[in-house]
């Protein structure tokens, strides 16, 4: 078995759904330009830093031959909702954790593997445009919801990256668009957020609850739909999605409720939601936003 193949075994045995493997060519500023043109970003200005190293990872990673897209299945299964909903990425473990453990053991491994090998790996950690690099490496295509869907899993998929310093045969990218005339995603955002391939994070649900900085815009108090972290709308209607498997990560099982009602003290939130997306948020970003639902 030659070393690409090797690599490929050990992640799906550490517990990676996809692994693909591509080379790290400039990505086409078109559409990265464009969206920032529109100030679809909102507050997120550092979407506007390192715009070079973004577009081209061997900018970002000098030595780079090759990059090893990896995805991970964290679909946790059907859930109930009460009166507000927290989507479904945050009721595990905080995934940047347990990605970084997962990788940094794939990571050891390509080091024994290829002596003298150097290496990045990143999740979310630097500017790498991750959904065009896994098309490239066949793990899926970007859909109409601008999320990278997997025939396999959907698109409920977590990404991480490796950059490595040893070229390696890349594989065939993923070519076809599966979303056809389907615009299921697009009609269902609650706030006209999405268009076809496009997003202004500045009316996005999950944008707000996560992201946003400052005072909580006009439209999350007019069209909150009971999203009070994240937004799972247009995943929930797209039909790639109603064959998704549950994960077997123990990690990505739901470890907190799925609605949150009424808030704590900051003692016992603290305590409560300990090691998940929500403690990031904090206290008073949730605070806040609940006083929106009615």
């Amino acid at each position: 078995m030659e070393k690409k193949e090797r690599i490929r075994s050990k992640a799906l045995e550490l517990g990676f759904s996809k692994v693909g493997f591509t080379s790290p060519e400039k990505i086409p500023e078109k559409f990265l330009i464009q969206w920032l043109s529109r100030r679809a970003e909102g507050t997120m200005a550092y979407m506007r830093r390192n715009i070079e190293l973004r577009l081209d990872p061997r900018k970002l990673f000098p030595p780079v031959k090759t990059i090893i897209s990896l995805a991970v299945n964290y679909y946790p299964g059907k859930i109930h909702y009460g009166k507000t909903r927290i989507s479904r990425y945050a009721l595990g473990r905080d995934y940047h954790r347990v990605l970084k453990k997962m990788m940094k053991r794939l990571f050891y491994y390509i080091k024994e593997e290829i002596p003298g090998v150097k290496a990045r790996f990143f999740v979310d950690s630097a500017p790498v445009m991750e959904r065009e690099l896994a098309r490239r490496a066949g793990l899926g295509w970007i859909g109409k919801n601008t999320m990278l869907i997997t025939k396999e899993y959907g698109s409920w998929v977590f990404l991480g990256e490796i950059f490595i310093s040893e070229a390696l045969p890349p594989d065939e990218p993923f070519r076809k668009n599966h979303c056809g005339t389907c615009s299921l995603c697009v009609e269902s955002c609650p706030t006209g957020a999405l268009k076809p391939y496009f997003l202004d994070a500045r009316l996005c649900l999950s944008y707000i609850t996560v992201e946003h900085k400052g005072e909580v815009p006009e439209i999350y108090r007019l069209k909150n739909s009971g999203w009070i972290f994240g937004c799972d709308t247009c995943q929930e209607v797209c039909p790639w999605n109603r064959r998704a498997q549950r994960t077997n990560i123990k990690d990505f099982e739901p470890r907190i409720p799925p609605s949150l009602d009424s808030l704590p003290s900051k003692k016992e939130f603290e305590k409560r939601f300990q090691g998940t997306a929500l403690k990031r948020a904090g206290y008073e970003k949730i605070k806040k936003i609940l006083t929106f639902i009615k």
